[in-house]
C-alpha cells in the first residue's frame, strides 16, 4: 500500500507538472502571437487569405482562361505546354574555344554542321518549327489585358500551382527561338518573342505568392539574355530600344517581394494545429522513402503531434515566423537596409538553441528559402535596370555615332533621369571603354563598388549571386 500511495503521489505530481507546463506554455504562446498580430494590424497588413484573392477577370480578357493555359489546370503533365520541350533536350559538353553558343547548339543538333552563326540560327529555327503553332497560341493568350489564375488560396502552403513548370519550359523555348532569330538575321521576329517573354513574365508574377514572383524572375533573366545579345549584334531599332528601355524601367520586383512575404506570413497564420505543421515538416524529412512507409510514418507522427504538441509552441512558432517576416518586409521597403538586416536574421536563426528550434520547427525549415529570395530578386532588379540603361546608351550611340561620356548625357533625350542602384539609391556605375564596349552595373549585395570586374557578357544567372557587382557588359 505504501508503494501504491507513493506511485499515486508521483503520478499526481507528474500530471500536475504536465498540466502546469501546458497551461503556462499555451498562455505564453498566445501572448506572443497576440503581440505579433497587433503589429500586423497596426500596419494594416493582411491576416486572412481572402485579402489576397485578386479580383475576377472576364474570360475574354483573362490570360488564364485561354485554352492553352486551362489545359494546364486539368493535367499539367498531359497538357500541350507540359509536353513542349527543346529539340536538344539536355545538351552535354561545352562549346569549343572561340565557338559561339548558337553554333554549339547547331552542332549538337547536327554533328556534321560546318556553317557560320547565321546558318546555325537557321538550323535551330528549323528544329523549333514544329512548336510554332503552339507558341503563337501562347503569344496571343498573354496579350490579354488581365490575369486571374484559378488558385485555391485557402490551401495556403499546399496550394497547387500547376502552371509554374509549363510556363518556365515555354519561356525557355521562346528564349532559344529569339536567340536563333537574332543569329539568323531576323531581329523583328526576335523582338516579338521578347515582347511575349515580358508578357509571360507579367502573367507568371500576377499572383501574390513568392513562388509566382520567382517564376517571373526566371523568365525575366531569360529575356535579359536575349535583349543583351541583340545589343551586342546592334539588332534593335531605335523604336524597339525605346520601348524596351521604358518597359524594363517599369519593372519593380523588390516592391512586389513584400506582397509575397505577407502571403507567407498570412499562410502560416491560417495553419490550425500542430498537425498541419508536422504534415509540412514531414515533406522535408520523408523524401526518398517508399510511399507505404511515408503513409505509415505520417499517420503515426500526425497522431502524436495532435495529442502532444502544445498549442503554445505552435503559436510561438507563428509569432516567431511573423516577426522575422515583418523585419524582412521593413527592410525590403528600405533596400539600403536589406543586406544588413538579412545578415542579422540568418545567423540568429541558424544559431538558435536546440530548444528554440524544437519549439519553432516550421519557421526554421521555411526561413532559409524565404531569405534566399531577397538576393535573387535584388540581383535581377539591378540587372534589369542596368539593361534598360544599356538600351538608352545604344540609342545615344546610334544617334551620335559614339558612346556617351557619362550617363548624364542620356538625360532627358533618352532617359527621364539617371538610373539608380536599387540597393544603394546611388547612380548606376557606367564605364565605357576604347575597345567599343561598355559596362553598366550596380554594386551588388555588398554595396561596394568592385569596379565591375566580375560582370561578363551574357553570363549564367546562377553565377550572378556570387558576383560582387551586378550588371551588363555590352561588347561590339
Amino acid at each position: 500500500m505504501k508503494i501504491l500511495k507513493r506511485l499515486l503521489i508521483i503520478a499526481v505530481c507528474i500530471v500536475t507538472l504536465v498540466t502546469l507546463f501546458y497551461s503556462w506554455t499555451n498562455w505564453w504562446g498566445a501572448r506572443k502571437l497576440s503581440a505579433a498580430l497587433a503589429v500586423l494590424r497596426e500596419k494594416n497588413e493582411p491576416t486572412r487569405f481572402e485579402e489576397f484573392v485578386p479580383p475576377p477577370v472576364p474570360d475574354a480578357d483573362n490570360v488564364a482562361a485561354a485554352p492553352v493555359f486551362q489545359e494546364v489546370f486539368v493535367s499539367a503533365k498531359d497538357s500541350r505546354l507540359g509536353k513542349l520541350d527543346l529539340p536538344w533536350k539536355k545538351i552535354t559538353g561545352k562549346p569549343e574555344s572561340g565557338e559561339s553558343t548558337i553554333h554549339f547548339k547547331a552542332r549538337f543538333l547536327n554533328p556534321d554542321f560546318k556553317g557560320d552563326d547565321q546558318a546555325a540560327g537557321e538550323l535551330v529555327l528549323k528544329s523549333l518549327a514544329p512548336s510554332a503553332p503552339l507558341l503563337e497560341e501562347v503569344a496571343q493568350a498573354v496579350r490579354r489585358p488581365g490575369v486571374c489564375w484559378p488558385l485555391d488560396y485557402s490551401k495556403g502552403f499546399t496550394m497547387p500551382m500547376p502552371y509554374l513548370g509549363p510556363m518556365i519550359g515555354t519561356s525557355r523555348v521562346f528564349q532559344e527561338r529569339a536567340l536563333a532569330e537574332l543569329a539568323s538575321g531576323h531581329p523583328g521576329n526576335a523582338f516579338q518573342d521578347v515582347q511575349t517573354l515580358l508578357a509571360l513574365a507579367r502573367a507568371a508574377g500576377s499572383s501574390p505568392v513568392i513562388m509566382s514572383l520567382l517564376l517571373e524572375n526566371s523568365i525575366l533573366i531569360q529575356t535579359f539574355q536575349v535583349i543583351s545579345d541583340g545589343l551586342e549584334r546592334h539588332a534593335w531599332t531605335d523604336t524597339q530600344l525605346a520601348e524596351l528601355s521604358s518597359e524594363l524601367s517599369r519593372i519593380d520586383l523588390l516592391a512586389r517581394l513584400s506582397d509575397g512575404l505577407l502571403w507567407e506570413a498570412t499562410t502560416f497564420l491560417q495553419l490550425v494545429s500542430g498537425t498541419d505543421m508536422f504534415l509540412l515538416q514531414l515533406r522535408f524529412t520523408l523524401l526518398g522513402l517508399p510511399d507505404t512507409v511515408k503513409v505509415r510514418l505520417q499517420n503515426t507522427a500526425l497522431r502524436a503531434a495532435w495529442a502532444l504538441w502544445p498549442t503554445g509552441w505552435f503559436n510561438e512558432d507563428k509569432a516567431a515566423y511573423i516577426g522575422t517576416i515583418q523585419r524582412y518586409i521593413d527592410a525590403v521597403k528600405q533596400p539600403k537596409e536589406l543586406p544588413s538586416t538579412l545578415a542579422e536574421i540568418e545567423p540568429a536563426r541558424a544559431g538558435s538553441s536546440v530548444w528554440h528550434k524544437m519549439r519553432n520547427p516550421l519557421s526554421q525549415l521555411a526561413m532559409p528559402a524565404i531569405l534566399g529570395a531577397a538576393e535573387t530578386i535584388a540581383a535581377t532588379q539591378t540587372l534589369l535596370r542596368s539593361l534598360a540603361t544599356a538600351c538608352a546608351v545604344e540609342r545615344y550611340r546610334m544617334a551620335h555615332g559614339r558612346l556617351p561620356a557619362t550617363l548624364e548625357d542620356l538625360v532627358p533625350a533618352f532617359l527621364p533621369s539617371i538610373p539608380t542602384d536599387p540597393l544603394t539609391g546611388k547612380p548606376l556605375c557606367y564605364k565605357p571603354s576604347e575597345s567599343s564596349s561598355y559596362l553598366i552595373y550596380g554594386t551588388g549585395w555588398d554595396q561596394t563598388d568592385n569596379a565591375g570586374s566580375s560582370v561578363s557578357a551574357l553570363n549564367d544567372f546562377k553565377k550572378f549571386a556570387d558576383q560582387p557587382d551586378w550588371g551588363v557588359l555590352v561588347k561590339f
